[in-house]
């Protein structure tokens, strides 16, 4: 056995979880409001904007109309004061003489916008009053014939600056459209509070079947007022629970009556062949051969009884560990002398510092026995095993490495399973069952560990095991951080 100091460990990505049904339904609830709401605030934005233009529209054909047969009724020379009287600091009017164009009246305000009434397309201007952007401002255009008894007179240019407005508008729309978002805020958060609360009988069963299995107890309907949809499926799920705990629990008594009885009956006939053996001086070596061969199947089969047995108290929750802190730098040590005695296996054992995990001492050397073997029996004898020690801000970790066949990633959650092998030709080659790694498993978590194991096919299987850092233990002062 080789000791080595220093790791590297490796660490595993954080994987995203799927998104949850509530995350769903708020999302979907909350864009169907978002387009619901959207929808009224821009037809309701469009028909403001709709009734400010109508509105403009209107005023200015009204004041053309009225304007134009003022300006009928008076001589051409005395249109001035007209428009004077009809002018404003935001209407612009102006009247040309049919005949030679002359520009004979115009009003004062807006005297900046005489100069640009040349570039404006006056002859595509109806008299039906429109708006146009000029220079970044809102202007409503009329142009208007100037009749008297059927003789055109000229035309009258209204220019009306809606600018203001057009501001007072927009920012309504703008805060309108702030409310709209303000809305949909509260709508979302109020739509997610809701939905919380109507899956929280989900929620609350998904809870009470995780604390209750392995137990016999059957599901029950939470207190408050459930849905007809979740009190259906909680029957169903407590009738169906019901009939797998009481399978499992007979399956469980038939298993350890039968490993009782055997184990009794086996012990008793390994005691008569060791007797033998012991007194058989006058045995030929074939005899002899033979009753060592039922001897060792003998003491196999009462071991794997009492996993059996073992496990069932397991699955039971009837396995009683004491639970204390200890050192898992010596637990490793005497794993290791118990499983190679002989030093026949390169072992190579990296614990760069003392460990001290909460846990069962008999059980964690259990564990550790167990990897250990069945590294050695599906790996070479000539290929090394690596044991690493470590810790991180909660778990101590112990890393098993064998360069062997490898398994499967299609495998990887079902090793576990009592009884399953990942190849079953090999059984009897190899020894066992399949219940050394449920065995593993059970303990681990019984001591409120996990285990795993990372493989790669003729890459040989990582197995990590990581078990409570005893209370007392502070955060190591390596770096480390927690893997999940």
């Amino acid at each position: 056995m080789r000791i080595r100091h220093g790791i590297s460990p490796s660490f595993k990505q954080i994987g995203l979880e799927r998104t949850s049904l509530q995350l769903r339904l708020t999302v979907g609830i909350t864009t169907i409001a978002l387009l619901g709401i959207g929808s009224i605030g821009t037809w309701t934005a469009w028909q403001m904007r709709k009734m400010l233009v109508v509105d403009h529209k209107e005023t200015m054909a009204t004041v053309a109309t009225h304007v134009s047969q003022r300006l009928a009724k008076t001589d051409p020379d005395a249109w001035q004061p007209v428009l004077d009287e009809w002018a404003s600091p935001n209407l612009w009017l102006a009247a040309k003489r049919f005949e030679d164009g002359k520009v004979l009246a115009r009003s004062g305000p807006l005297v900046d916008f005489a100069a640009k009434m040349p570039a404006i397309p006056w002859a595509q201007t109806s008299s039906k009053p429109t708006v146009q952007r000029i220079d970044g401002r809102q202007i409503v255009l009329c142009r208007k014939p100037v009749t008297r008894a059927g003789q055109l007179l000229g035309e009258l240019y209204l220019a009306r600056d809606v600018t203001h407005d057009y501001n007072v508008l927009s920012t309504l729309i703008n805060t309108l459209l702030f409310a709209t978002l303000l809305a949909l805020a509260v709508i979302a958060g109020l739509i997610a509070m809701y939905i919380r609360r109507s899956l929280r009988p989900l929620r609350q069963m998904n809870q009470m079947a995780s604390a209750q299995v392995g137990k016999p107890q059957p599901l029950s309907l939470p207190a408050q007022p459930v849905p007809v949809e979740v009190e259906g499926f909680v029957q169903a799920m407590s009738s169906l629970y019901n009939q797998l705990s009481e399978t499992g629990e007979r399956q469980r008594q038939f298993t350890n009556s039968l490993s009782h009885e055997l184990r009794t009956s086996l012990s008793l006939i390994q005691g008569y062949v060791q007797s033998t053996l012991r007194r058989g001086d006058n045995l030929t070596p074939a005899q002899r051969e033979a009753l060592e061969i039922a001897a060792s199947e003998t003491h196999r089969m009462i071991h794997l009884l009492k996993d059996l047995l073992d496990l069932g108290r397991m699955n039971s929750g009837k396995l009683e560990l004491c639970l204390k802190p200890i050192s898992l730098n010596s637990v490793v040590e005497s794993a290791i002398e118990l499983v190679d005695p002989e030093q026949q296996r390169l072992i190579e054992v990296e614990a760069p510092a003392p460990v001290v995990a909460h846990a069962d001492m008999a059980q964690i050397s259990r564990v550790l026995m167990h990897l250990l073997k069945n590294a050695m029996q599906y790996s070479k004898p000539d290929q090394p095993i690596q044991l690493k020690l470590y810790q991180t801000s909660v778990w101590a970790v112990l890393q098993i490495r064998d360069y062997g066949c490898g398994i499967p990633a299609s495998e990887h959650s079902s090793i576990f399973d009592p009884f399953y092998r990942v190849e079953a030709s090999r059984c009897r080659s190899t020894g066992g069952i399949g219940l050394g790694l449920a065995i593993v498993k059970a303990l681990v978590e019984g001591m409120a560990g996990k285990v795993g194991v990372e493989s790669t096919p003729g890459d040989g299987s990582t197995f990590t095991v990581k078990l409570p850092l005893a209370p007392e233990v502070n955060q190591p002062k390596s770096g480390l951080q927690d893997r999940p």
